[in-house]
């Protein structure tokens, strides 16, 4: 864990949490509300996705609420956890980048769906690009893991196959440079990208 995540414990104050104590409890609410959850592309406990990117994240800045709203990326998409309660206890700033990098469930296409969050968190400014970046790179890293036939059933449980899940994270990367050629990870996306590709024209 870098320094950046190490802060002093939270209180568990349900007011608004003080700068210095916040990416510690954000930590705490994302294991909280993530308990008994596992990923899809791996079976692991599903906290250690967030904490993933959260990590990632803290190797390209050290202020608490970018790192903050990576742990808690996905506790509004799949948990009970709700904006008005991460708006109160976190602020604003983070209640609204957690927003910008949360799925819009009406869209039933998984392509739909992926596409329209890469316009909202691209649209949402650095932070929520920086996190959506990072957000990449975990998943790239996650479908590494796995061979042609786990990437198969992985993508039959998300609503999507490889072939799919390759051209939307081409996408990612074009769109992400075009807006933000300094943005972080733009390299790590490229180069997990074609670890990707290279292992998929290896003989099966």
């Amino acid at each position: 864990m870098t320094n950046a995540m190490r802060q002093t414990p939270t209180h568990g104050d349900k007011e608004r949490i003080p700068i210095e104590e916040m990416i510690d409890s954000a930590r705490s609410l994302a294991e909280q509300s993530h308990r008994g959850q596992f990923r899809k592309q791996t079976g692991n406990e599903f906290i250690e996705h967030p904490l993933a990117v959260a990590e990632i994240v803290a190797n390209s800045t050290y202020d608490p609420e970018t790192i903050a709203a990576a742990l808690l990326h996905d506790v509004l998409e799949k948990t009970d956890v709700n904006a008005s309660q991460l708006r109160q206890r976190f602020g604003d700033l983070v209640a609204d980048v957690v927003i910008a990098c949360t799925e819009d469930p009406s869209l039933s296409s998984y392509a739909d769906r992926k596409r329209d969050l890469r316009g909202k968190a691209i649209a949402a400014g650095r932070p929520a690009s920086v996190i959506y970046a990072a957000d990449r790179v975990a998943n790239l890293r996650d479908w590494t893991t796995l061979d042609q036939a786990q990437r198969a059933e992985v993508g039959a449980k998300l609503g999507t196959d490889f072939d799919e899940r390759l051209m939307l994270w081409r996408e990612d990367l074009r769109d992400l440079s075009e807006t933000d050629p300094t943005l972080p990870f733009l390299a790590e996306i490229e180069i997990e990208l074609g670890h990707l590709l290279n292992e998929d024209e290896r003989p099966a």
